[in-house]
């Protein structure tokens, strides 16, 4: 025997290496991990070896704490929705939950896009608590909207809650940023304008067309195979659905579809295309007419709302999927987002002159994200009345001024 066996023969308990425990946080370190991948990547292209790697630890050890991937993504969606029903439950009043979750936001700007994207990759039994979880969400703040505004009936209050979070949801889908002061403020106002815009005060239009249609347009075949593969990718995900679930949609053999569509990614460019379509001629009518900018901004508002109101699951579409796109498409699409997003920024400055380029952008991207949540949610999306409404909100949110900002 060596001296250093000798030596280590001769350890007491003091002395001798104990295994590394691991952190009491871990668990949440690998949620936190794993809700950023997810947000960034999709849930199809991240595979629990990648959550492993960023939090430092082997795909074994991750088991320890989750059966799967699909378990990781219960949990994770799971947390994000608490974290916003603990603000709602924390706030005695309105302003007070508007305040907070203005100051919350900017650390879970991701969280909107795990529950209305991947949460679509949870077992059916799973989403539907999640969507009650939610629904419970919104019931509460709309609680709050009632004790601060009471004349209003439950459909209008359930309405603006639904507004309030969409415009602190709206920071997941972009990266637009401003100081954490100036952001935090630019939250509140947006929302604080969400929570207390006059209803039923505007010019009505009379009932938008029922969502999800597509009126004008011959039914043929090929129609409503294309019809059926933007419900159900907007329902499931792209990666989810197969040939087979586009063709039982739409009465037909998945085999039968390829006499249309080659691909099942074809399908998806053309529904692309499909939006891209109908939604520059709405623009087009809106910036045709004469007017001054207030005009025109309003008329490309109501063009948007009119186009998410009547075409749902392609709104859906054209949020989650566009990174299901080949390369060229994909950068197309890319660009024709920023493109529109660009007119409204420059409208909006001809409106509110020496408006930060940032926080018009933020502002903008609230707007569309109210109309696109509420034009998808079941409740708001059976009134008769939602595109204007809608228009209300979306007017009072783009206008919204300083004069409710934090001390």
């Amino acid at each position: 025997m060596t001296d250093s066996e000798g030596r280590a023969g001769m350890q007491t308990d003091g002395t001798r290496r104990r295994p590394a425990r691991r952190p009491p946080d871990r668990k949440a370190r690998i949620i936190a991990a794993a809700a950023e991948l997810f947000r960034s990547r999709g849930y199809h292209n991240v595979s629990l070896a990648d959550v492993a790697t960023d939090v430092g630890i082997t795909a074994p050890a991750l088991y320890r704490h989750f059966r799967g991937k699909p378990d990781l993504l219960l949990h994770v969606v799971d947390s994000t929705v608490a974290a916003v029903a603990a603000s709602v439950a924390a706030a005695p009043d309105l302003d007070t939950y508007l305040r907070a979750s203005a100051s919350e936001t900017p650390d879970r700007r991701g969280s909107a896009v795990l529950w209305q994207r991947e949460a679509r990759h949870l077992p059916e039994d799973r989403r539907k608590e999640q969507r009650h979880a939610l629904n419970g969400v919104a019931e509460a703040i709309g609680g709050l909207i009632h004790e601060a505004r009471p004349e209003l009936g439950h459909a209008d209050r359930q309405l603006l809650a639904w507004a309030v979070l969409a415009v602190y949801g709206s920071v997941s889908w972009h990266r637009t940023s401003l100081p954490r002061r100036r952001f935090e403020a630019l939250l509140y106002r947006l929302a604080y304008a969400a929570a207390h815009c006059p209803l039923g005060t505007g010019p009505s239009h009379g009932a938008a067309p029922p969502p999800g249609g597509y009126a004008g347009l011959a039914v043929s075949r090929r129609e409503e195979i294309l019809v059926e593969a933007i419900r159900l990718f907007d329902e499931r995900g792209f990666q989810s659905v197969s040939t087979d679930d586009i063709g039982e949609a739409a009465g037909a053999t998945g085999p039968s579809i390829y006499k249309h569509f080659p691909t099942k990614t074809d399908l998806l460019v053309a529904a692309v295309v499909r939006g891209g379509e109908q939604r520059r001629a709405g623009t087009a009518r809106a910036l045709s007419a004469p007017g001054t900018p207030r005009e025109t901004l309003d008329r490309l508002l109501r063009s948007y709302v009119e186009f998410a109101v009547d075409q749902s699951h392609l709104i859906g579409l054209l949020i989650g999927e566009l990174d299901q796109l080949p390369e060229k498409e994909r950068k197309g699409a890319r660009q024709t987002q920023r493109e529109y997003l660009g007119l409204w920024v420059r409208l909006l400055d001809e409106v509110r002159p020496g408006l930060d380029p940032a926080e018009a952008r933020i502002t903008v991207s609230a707007v569309l994200t109210v109309i696109d949540n509420a034009a998808r949610t079941g409740a708001s999306g059976d009134r008769p009345d939602l595109a204007d409404r809608l228009t209300e909100i979306g007017s009072a949110v783009l206008l919204a001024q300083s004069a409710a900002d934090p001390a």
